[in-house]
């Protein structure tokens, strides 16, 4: 029993650093944008396309490596 709990807590803790890690990325795509906006000369525009692609790949190795069942 207590083994299922503790293995409960691990997913649930790994699930919420997993959204913590996605939201402290969209706020800095977000802050880049506006920068970029300000000062084209000294930020590079970030490509969406990308960013889905890396965060999709961030889900999935998360997903394996602590085997959420996502």
């Amino acid at each position: 029993m207590e083994n299922k709990v503790d293995d409960d807590y691990n997913k649930e803790h790994m699930l919420k650093s997993m959204l913590s890690d996605i939201r402290l990325s969209c706020r800095e795509y977000e802050e880049n944008k506006l920068l970029q906006e300000r000062y084209p000369d000294l930020y590079k525009k970030l490509d969406p396309d990308t960013l889905v692609k890396n965060l999709m790949v961030y889900i999935l190795d998360m997903n394996r490596k602590n085997n959420l069942k996502l």
